[in-house]
């Protein structure tokens, strides 16, 4: 049983998750999850490939499946509002996050593809990927603002498709200046994800990068762990291991939610 029981990133079948909402719970259940949050990725009419695809259906069986478990979990309903999504009606919590770099009346997915991501860094930024790095970490910056999340989402993920340094270096002045603007534009307090979802697939380490956990720990924000839950395999993978790392990085507790609340917990 994980000392974190509870994860509010979860995606189903509705969006791009594999599974459903019913397996999602019965794996979170299994796991010793005593919440579970779900967090469809909001409306984005300008790429409906892997967003909400039927809102109502989707409200339908989550009211089922909190009704049918509410004895052994529970059940929140939120979004992961992306920064040009449609927020929806009623949330229990928003998880803000970036996706797209938008030029002009068009958006570019960052984690769609290396290749995708490839032309777009050759052709919107003539080669020059630390343009697209600034370009991702000033729509970050606005998130406060914009959105004004519960959970600030995968706050690098820029670097999705990075591993080894294939796109940029992490330690250029360039890219760590971009990344530290947008970080000092975080409300004092904020809630910064540290996504496992990447760790899971096996292509590369946490959101956010090790030593931007440090700098986010100086600036007095606050963290919760997040499998960014695509299928039941993901729930909860390697929760006690980066609370340990998470410690060593000087991160002295963590925000879950328990039921609706949201409560700390001393690592």
């Amino acid at each position: 049983m994980p000392f974190i029981k509870s994860n509010v990133h979860t995606h189903t079948a509705f969006c791009d998750g594999k599974d459903s909402v019913e397996d999602m719970a019965l794996a979170a259940i299994a796991a010793g999850f005593d919440t579970l949050g779900f967090s469809f990725h909001s409306y984005t009419p300008f790429d409906t490939s892997y967003c909400i695809r039927d809102y109502p259906a989707y409200i339908r069986e989550l009211t089922r499946v909190k009704q049918t478990y509410a004895d052994r979990i529970s059940i929140l309903g939120g979004v992961e509002l992306d920064l040009f999504g449609e927020r929806p009606p009623h949330s229990d919590f928003v998880i803000g996050s970036v996706h797209y770099l938008k030029e002009g009346e068009n958006f570019y997915p960052v984690d769609e593809s290396p290749q995708k991501l490839k032309r777009v860094i050759d052709g919107v930024y003539s080669g020059d990927p630390y343009a697209a790095v600034r370009a991702f970490y000033a729509q970050v910056a606005t998130l406060p603002r914009a959105i004004a999340p519960d959970i600030y989402g995968h706050f690098d993920l820029i670097t999705v498709f990075n591993k080894g340094g294939a796109f940029f270096d992490e330690w250029d002045a360039r890219y760590i200046s971009a990344a530290l603007s947008a970080a000092d534009c975080l409300p004092k307090g904020a809630v910064v994800e540290v996504n496992l979802g990447r760790l899971f697939k096996g292509t590369g380490g946490i959101y956010p990068s090790p030593w931007l956990v440090r700098e986010l720990v100086a600036r007095g924000c606050r963290f919760m762990l997040s499998s960014d839950a695509h299928c039941t395999q993901a729930l909860g993978y390697m929760f006690d291991e980066v609370c340990r790392k998470l410690n060593s990085l000087g991160v002295k507790s963590l925000v879950r939610y328990h039921g609706a609340a949201l409560e700390e917990v001393e690592l």
